[in-house]
């Protein structure tokens, strides 16, 4: 426990030693403009890599996969016999996983973190257009 406070207490010296010092001991404003200059430029430069690479993994790859070769039937019907329907769909809510952190409730009793799921969009009816195929023989 006394080290603790002595490293605190020899941080906060250090520290405050920093802000009290006057800048006429830094000599002057021009000596090492070009150092600057040049810790700034290379400073950006590894940033944008650093977030080009982060960005790259981001991105998901493009594979491209070439078509199968698929041979068309000369003797297929021309028309297909059906009509389109509008049918109504149910789409069901959906959920998201979220971390609960531990808290006092109302009551004032401890509350321990927990996982939970959060509806992050209701349920709901929708129309959607369907091909409702007749069952005939093509002519």
């Amino acid at each position: 426990m006394k080290t603790k406070m002595l490293l605190v207490g020899l941080s906060i010296a250090l520290f405050g030693s920093a802000l009290i010092s006057s800048s006429a001991l830094a000599g002057s404003k021009q000596r090492h403009r070009w150092e600057g200059v040049a810790i700034g430029v290379g400073a950006a430069i590894l940033g944008h890599a650093i977030y080009q690479t982060h960005k790259a993994e981001q991105q998901p790859q493009v594979v491209y996969v070439e078509p199968e070769r698929t041979y068309r039937n000369n003797y297929s019907p021309r028309h297909r016999h059906g009509h389109w329907e509008w049918q109504k769909a149910w789409v069901p809510p959906t959920y998201e996983r979220v971390w609960n952190p531990g808290h006092y409730n109302r009551k004032g009793h401890w509350v321990l973190g927990h996982w939970m799921e959060v509806e992050t969009s209701d349920g709901h009816w929708t129309q959607q257009r369907v091909w409702a195929a007749n069952h005939r023989a093509p002519y």
